[in-house]
């Protein structure tokens, strides 16, 4: 298949190392070739010719705000899924084939692709109708081996009892030092973002649609 240079430069900025850049190269279109209905299939995953993945895309599950970045410059991704409504028919692959777009669209800034990403994932008002035990099996199979992206942090914030039960389950699928880098937080003094950075619902300054973001994303496809 033929691969942009913009998308063979993720995995060269993701490692230096030419070799190893190679390796997960070959490693992401192994994953590809064995997982086509994350990115290859009909229809694609492009919002303008999936209604699904539009839908869930505006439901503000996993969203990349421009500007939102930690104290260190990397740029977060927000997390919120007490929107993840699993009874209006929506399939885990449907939520991981949301969170893989949103992450790959992030990933197209040089910076995130240098730099890596961090996670702010506001578990207020979980239930467990929020959640799906394939949603983190299929997630950190298609990135942790195969996805060109440096993860820095992941801090959960005011999870309930039960999430911390889960979680205890789900980090046995992550190496162990990614495992060191999730952090259990009762505020949101503990999670390093200035202020400003935050979005207003946190009492920054950044205002996010997801409507619009997706309307942009589409727009861009069809150009």
């Amino acid at each position: 298949d033929d691969v942009s240079d913009h998308n063979l430069l993720k995995f060269l900025h993701w490692k230096l190392d030419v070799n190893r850049a190679y390796e997960r190269f070959e490693a992401h279109q192994k994953w590809r070739r064995e997982n086509p209905w994350a990115f290859d299939s009909d229809p694609p995953m492009l919002a303008h010719k999936d209604s699904t993945l539009q839908r869930v895309l505006e439901s503000n599950v996993i969203v990349a705000p421009k500007g939102f970045q930690d104290k260190e410059g990397n740029t977060m991704l927000l997390g919120r899924m007490r929107n993840n409504d699993m009874s209006d028919g929506r399939t885990a692959k449907d939520v991981v084939r949301m969170a893989l777009y949103t992450i790959d669209r992030a990933m197209e800034d040089e910076n995130t692709q240098i730099n890596g990403i961090s996670i702010f994932h506001d578990l207020n008002g979980l239930s467990t109708n929020n959640v799906s035990p394939q949603i983190p099996k299929l997630l950190f199979n298609a990135i942790i081996g195969h996805f060109p992206v440096r993860i820095h942090s992941a801090y959960l914030l005011n999870a309930p009892i039960f999430f911390r039960g889960i979680f205890s389950v789900i980090s046995l699928m992550m190496p162990s030092k990614l495992r060191k880098r999730v952090h259990f937080v009762n505020n949101l003094d503990e999670v390093p973002i200035e202020l400003e950075s935050h979005l207003q619902e946190y009492g920054g300054t950044l205002i996010h649609n997801s409507k619009d973001w997706v309307d942009f994303q589409i727009q861009r496809e069809k150009d």
